[in-house]
């Protein structure tokens, strides 16, 4: 039985958990044996100690940093060991110092992890063929001479003359080494040679070939005095080093998904737009954009789907600029990060050049991008801001223009917006008012109430709606109207959703342990549908209270639907797999499909408030009340009632046949005490329905 070989070692060292986690895992999926450390004191003497492949290096470390590590290990190991330096500092200093430590290449943060694996492959591959490089190099040079220190040729070999002594002639005249050097610098090389022999200091040119920028080919020549005074000089090729040092600028300042420039070019080129535009007069614009529903398509579909949009994303924003391209515009396009880009216009009037760029932005997103069987439209939020008026530096003008953004993609309106100053005071509020909510989950610091909902023929209790309620020291009682948008937008809506469905499955465990049987609904968001498993948490609270999941009742809108019909569909079939009803919220207030009570017909039907406002006074109203009801009775659905206030309202309700209710006529929300207390321990005489009171009554 044959022994497998084992696998080659890596050392990584990150002194950061997650860092280090990350880095060894992508060098185990590269097919490495990582050798795992905190600091870089431990990594040196790992990487002098084993035979390594590959060393993975944090610049910021405890006792050595990434820096002296690599240099250490360059001065006691082979040349052609890959050493990869891995840091948040994408600067252009910090990659001019690992290149000169002896850094093989440069992964800046934040790493795309997925890609990474492939990349150390990469590196170890290349670096094996430049050792061999290397070495054959450094056993035969390019070419190689000796001259006088008057520039007279004593010997040569190299590929470009045949080898052997030629006649005496001048350094100028020697075909061979004129065409090694550009003409310009012959001049150069002769003196080197002359100082060279005066007082034998080694000396060092480098040349390039200017008229190659794609592909430059560049070298060194080394002087170096011999006995008797002539002079060596030995040409070295240096393309491929200097090749790697662009390649590892690229990979700083320019993003290897789209190839577009990235965050830090994007931050210098808008110093320097500001800096021109400040000088002649000019305006500059900040566009932020942001692609919309982008988080769903990474997580639905897989991120590899999500790049390809990226890229293709990338593709239409370029040829839409190219539209925009004359000599008196400049226009920059970068990618920070995600699903954002920044693209900057300098000219006279920017704010008008911005929003007609954007008109074609989003006219051009209009059109699907197709992906296998896929179509994708990938509507875009933009948010501008422009120089001086809305900011004098750039991190000021980004983050106006973001602020922007963020109000093109909450506020349901126009999708391209120019930053205001009131946006910024709008946004800070509710960045605190996430703050405190946030506290408030934390310390558990939100309450519960119970608005009953009743039979309308008799009166009787059917069940109760929870519902979240808030009070800050500070601010008071907090509209639900005002946190739950907050609370959606942040991702806050998930951890509430939880925090629910725990207070309400152990309210219900009380009363199932006093005999009492109720049905709670509990409002399950979008966000918690296509982004969480409410399935799980539900099943979770149940058994660990010990009630019957299906106490619970989850009230879903139909916007679910229209913004993933497959993954809203499936995460309802999971909660109905519970035993749990469910009830289809604010029927009829804009997104309604029938086609979706045919596919999955709810339990239930709660008619939206707006409906039953005037349904006794407005016959509009009555009649799309009526046409719900009746839609529901073919169907067999029940119907409840929202928003009952008025005694006319409950009159035309019961004469039409109305399963169900609730609302301030009936009940106010109420505390699970005075919930029990009022009517769930009646047992056989149920309280039938109140008298309308008043709307100042306390609930």
């Amino acid at each position: 039985m044959r022994t497998p070989s084992p696998k080659p070692l890596a050392v990584v060292a990150d002194d950061e958990d997650t860092g280090r986690l990350l880095l060894a895992e992508a060098a185990i999926v590269a097919g490495f044996q990582p050798l795992v450390f905190d600091n870089g004191v431990d990594a040196l003497e790992a990487a002098l100690g084993h035979e390594v492949e590959i060393v993975l290096l944090d610049v910021e470390m405890p006792g050595m940093d990434g820096f002296d590590v690599c240099r250490r290990i360059r001065a006691a190991k082979r040349m052609s060991l890959p050493i990869v330096m891995v840091t948040g500092r994408d600067d252009k200093t910090a990659i001019n110092r690992a290149f000169d430590a002896g850094a093989t290449d440069f992964v800046a943060k934040p790493v795309n992890w997925s890609l990474l694996p492939h990349r150390l492959a990469y590196i170890v591959r290349n670096a094996d063929r430049e050792a061999k490089v290397l070495t054959l190099l450094e056993a035969i040079p390019d070419a190689l001479w000796v001259l006088s220190p008057a520039g007279e040729l004593r010997w040569s070999q190299n590929k470009l003359s045949q080898p052997g002594p030629p006649p005496d002639q001048e350094l100028s005249d020697l075909s061979g080494l004129a065409a090694a050097v550009p003409e310009d610098r012959l001049a150069e090389v002769l003196q080197a040679v002359a100082q060279t022999a005066l007082d034998a200091r080694p000396r060092m040119l480098a040349i390039r070939d200017a008229a190659s920028e794609d592909t430059p080919h560049s070298a060194e020549l080394r002087f170096t005095r011999c006995e008797g005074g002539d002079v060596l000089v030995v040409r070295q090729d240096t393309s491929e080093r200097t090749a790697a040092a662009r390649r590892i600028e690229r990979l700083a300042f320019y993003d290897t998904l789209t190839g577009l420039p990235n965050r830090q070019r994007c931050l210098e080129m808008s110093s320097l737009h500001i800096e021109e535009a400040s000088l002649g007069g000019q305006s500059v614009a900040f566009m932020y954009v942001d692609l919309n529903g982008f988080k769903r398509i990474n997580d639905t579909f897989g991120h590899s789907v999500g790049d390809t949009i990226l890229q293709r994303v990338a593709r239409v924003l370029c040829s839409t600029l190219e539209s925009f391209m004359r000599p008196e515009l400049e226009l920059f396009l970068a990618r920070l990060g995600g699903d954002e880009f920044v693209i900057i216009v300098r000219q006279t009037d920017a704010r008008s050049m911005a929003l007609e760029i954007a008109a074609a932005f989003s006219a051009a997103m209009e059109r699907p991008i197709a992906y296998e069987k896929l179509e994708f439209i990938t509507g875009l939020s933009i948010g501008i801001a422009v120089y001086p008026e809305d900011g004098k530096d750039v991190e000021t003008l980004l983050k106006h223009a973001d602020t922007a953004m963020y109000q093109a993609k909450t506020s349901g309106g126009p999708k391209v917006v120019v930053y205001a100053p009131v946006m910024s005071a709008r946004l800070r509020d509710s960045l605190d008012l996430e703050t405190r909510l946030r506290r408030a989950l934390r310390d558990n610091a939100l309450a519960v109430r119970y608005q009953p909902k009743f039979r309308l023929t008799d009166g009787v209790l059917v069940g109760a709606e929870a519902l979240v309620r808030w009070f800050d020291e500070e601010l008071g009682e907090v509209s639900p109207n005002r946190f739950i948008p907050v609370a959606e937008e942040s991702g806050l809506i998930v951890d509430i959703g939880a925090w629910v469905i725990r207070n309400v499955s152990e309210q219900l465990a009380l009363w199932h342990a006093a005999g009492i049987a109720v049905p709670v609904a509990i409002n399950v968001s979008g966000k918690e549908l296509l982004f969480a498993d409410p399935a799980r948490v539900i099943g979770a609270e149940a058994s660990r209270s010990k009630i019957p999941a299906s106490l619970i009742e989850a009230e879903i809108t139909e916007s679910v639907f229209v913004t993933d019909a497959t993954a809203g569909r499936s995460s309802v079939e999971k909660i109905r797999a519970l035993g749990c009803r469910v009830a289809l919220d604010d029927f009829g207030t804009g997104y309604s499909s029938l086609s979706y009570l045919t596919k999955f017909p709810p339990d239930r039907l709660k008619i939206d408030r707006s409906f039953i406002q005037n349904v006794d006074h407005s016959e509009s109203d009555a009649a799309i009340v009526k046409a719900i009801m009746s839609l529901a009775k073919t169907l067999g659905l029940l119907v409840t009632a929202e928003g009952l206030e008025r005694e006319g309202q409950l009159r035309w309700l019961k004469a039409c046949g109305c399963d169900e209710g609730q609302g301030y006529l009936l009940a106010h929300p109420l505390s699970s005490g005075e919930l029990e207390r009022r009517f769930l321990r009646l047992q056989d005489s149920q309280e039938a329905i109140p008298p309308m009171r008043s709307r100042s009554a306390t609930p």
